[in-house]
């Protein structure tokens, strides 16, 4: 009796270390693969960027047309996407307007769209969709954040390009042209001013739209001047003095003071990394604080790019929100 009770503790002793074993060979094995995966990310992220701070006119045609102006008695909405009309796809506005033209003034017409990315069918009729205002076209202001002096590549923004419901659109094909002869209108308390320009020169194509700007190649711009700095960890950027680099008139681009007042600890990438606020009293008096057109300014800190203004904070535009610069390398 004591024999077989020996024994049978025996194969639960064997058969539990076998369990710990393999337990513990799989915690090995998904570790070692994780840390892996994470060098293989820190390699291929660059050590060094060229912050810009330029304001840039930004062109883009979309991958869809989007409604721009609603009927306000049609069951549209501002950023609409439209994926097909009375089943036919539509993948440029000539496919629309050629649907549009072979439809019946009588037609109950339905209208697949994409809105804040739930697909949903809509029904209106031809005279109701021609006086929409639907355009597959963007432009507007935002500033260069930086340029990679390994590979070229550039990003731009500091946040996603949205137009009402439809969060990060989808870009066809874009470019980024330098600016000059900028008209500020400045912020005040409630009212986030912008910056207004013409159109200089072509220096960049796109074709991503990330959670955290734009991103692609520059083409034509000379960086041989300009500083290279090295690419800040988080835990590296600290409370207290810090300074972004903006180009506010025809000459090009200079350092503003801010403070960072806060940062945020983040472990994977979300925007508004950390709050700052302009303190440069020649900025403020040029802007009034943080305007439409420089999302994407660069933040630097102790010699390292740290990251990118990407929003105004309305009732006080002198504050806003910065994104960690690493969070704008990664594809998202």
């Amino acid at each position: 009796m004591f024999l077989k009770n020996s024994n049978y503790k025996n194969q639960k002793s064997n058969k539990l270390n076998f369990i710990l074993i393999v337990s513990f060979l799989f915690l090995v094995y998904f570790f070692s693969n994780n840390l892996i995966y994470a060098q293989i990310q820190e390699k291929n992220e660059p050590d060094y960027l060229i912050p810009i701070g330029n304001v840039l006119q930004i062109d883009a045609e979309l991958k869809n047309i989007i409604v721009r102006n609603p009927l306000g008695n049609s069951s549209f909405q501002v950023g609409d996407a439209v994926i097909n009309v009375n089943d036919v796809p539509i993948n440029s506005y000539t496919d629309f307007s050629n649907t549009l033209y072979s439809l019946s003034n009588d037609d109950n017409i339905p209208v697949l769209i994409n809105r804040g990315n739930r697909l949903m069918t809509l029904h209106s009729t031809k005279d109701t969709l021609e006086k929409i205002n639907f355009n597959n076209l963007l432009s507007g202001f935002a500033t260069l954040t930086y340029i990679n002096p390994e590979t070229n590549e550039f990003g731009a923004v500091g946040h996603p390009i949205n137009i009402g419901s439809s969060r990060k659109i989808s870009i066809k094909n874009g470019c980024i042209s330098t600016t000059t002869d900028l008209n500020i209108q400045k912020s005040l308390k409630g009212n986030v001013g912008c910056i207004n320009a013409k159109r200089k020169a072509t220096i960049g194509e796109f074709n991503k739209n990330t959670n955290f700007g734009i991103r692609g190649n520059i083409v034509n711009f000379d960086t041989s001047n300009l500083e290279k700095y090295k690419v800040a960890s988080l835990d590296e950027v600290k409370l207290g003095k810090a300074q972004i680099i903006l180009q506010t008139n025809s000459q090009g681009c200079q350092k503003y003071d801010i403070e960072i007042i806060n940062i945020e600890k983040q472990k994977s990438p979300k925007s508004k990394t950390f709050k700052i606020k302009i303190i440069d009293r020649n900025l403020l008096i040029q802007t009034g604080g943080i305007v439409q057109g420089m999302s994407g300014t660069p933040i630097v800190q102790n010699d390292k790019i740290i990251g990118a203004v990407s929003h105004a904070i309305e009732n006080d535009p002198s504050t806003g929100y910065g994104v960690f610069i690493k969070w704008m390398l990664k594809n998202n």
